[in-house]
């Protein structure tokens, strides 16, 4: 892919049915490398009798109108997603207005910052299209889906972002685990908030899923980026130990005197490439919310910015 993340996972199971899980961006370069990796077990997109897609974000549906059209395939995913796809040219124009009237200026970033996110926003609305209704077959989110002949329980596990699914085989102890859990720690995306203008936290909703998945007994890991991993329940504290080192180095930049989200992104990632800075604005907002969560700063609005103080 071209986007900071790097290479999207699509899995295929070809037994009793060819299925496959996610699809890459939407790229000539995407789609050749999606058409050779079928083609070395003999497939083709009209081959596949189903794509299932774990969450709406582009780097994992982007191909899933091509395979429609060109496959007369079968699309599916969960209710909690559905929506993402279907209506998703309204949804970004809508995010675009909230980042551009709302909560890109209470963040004090620099225009340069700002106007590389928009940039990027608006390049990703322009570039992709609503998946057709009739298209998508959905299932509840807490539903028992058959792949590969096998029983897999969809678990919707918020927090990278609000619509995020997960599929785990408990009998073999296999997790698709998407964008839940990876080797390193997925970004909390600020998404549209329901009510168009209040940002909702998205790391303590993280946190929480991890804990949901570290429950789950576990021995191989397929992720939506990265190398297949194993011992889960390790790398999750591994994930856990780092975000709350990362939460202690933000209260004490805020003691220091930092005080708006981008002075906060400007100490934690200086000198990194404005592309992990605008990841880096995530995370810094996550690791803010775990302390205003835990009643360790405060958050006023002063001229259209959000400032944020330690208790004296």
């Amino acid at each position: 892919t071209e986007y900071e993340a790097g290479p999207v996972n699509a899995y295929l199971f070809i037994e009793p049915e060819p299925v496959l899980i996610d699809t890459g961006v939407k790229s000539e370069a995407s789609w050749q490398a999606l058409l050779a990796a079928l083609a070395e077990h003999g497939l083709t997109p009209r081959d596949l009798s189903r794509v299932v897609l774990t969450h709406g974000h582009v780097d994992h549906f982007g191909q899933a109108n091509r395979l429609w059209q060109e496959g007369d395939v079968r699309l599916e995913t969960a209710v909690i997603v559905a929506d993402r796809l279907t209506n998703f040219s309204d949804y970004w124009q809508k995010r675009i207005a909230f980042y551009r009237n709302i909560f890109l200026p209470q963040t004090g970033l620099p225009p340069q910052m700002y106007q590389f996110i928009l940039t990027y926003f608006e390049m990703v609305a322009a570039n992709y299209e609503d998946v057709p209704a009739q298209a998508l077959h959905t299932y509840a989110n807490d539903a028992v889906i058959q792949l590969g002949g096998l029983d897999w329980q969809v678990m919707h596990t918020p927090g990278h972002c609000s619509h995020q699914t997960i599929f785990y085989q408990p009998d073999t102890r296999q997790l698709l685990s998407s964008d839940m859990l990876l080797k390193r720690t997925p970004t909390p995306v600020v998404e549209l908030p329901a009510d168009g203008r209040t940002r909702q936290p998205s790391l303590p909703t993280f946190m929480r899923s991890l804990d949901v998945v570290e429950a789950l007994e576990v021995d191989v890991v397929y992720p939506g980026h990265g190398e297949i991993f194993h011992d889960h329940r390790t790398l999750i504290q591994q994930q856990r130990t780092r975000i709350l080192r990362r939460t202690e180095e933000t209260y004490v930049c805020i003691q220091g005197g930092c005080h708006t989200a981008a002075e906060i992104t400007t100490h934690l990632y200086a000198d990194r490439p404005l592309a992990i800075q605008f990841a880096g604005l995530w995370m810094a907002l996550g690791y803010i919310d775990l302390l205003l969560a835990n009643g360790r700063i405060t958050a006023h609005e002063e001229n259209g910015i959000i400032l944020y103080e330690t208790h004296q």
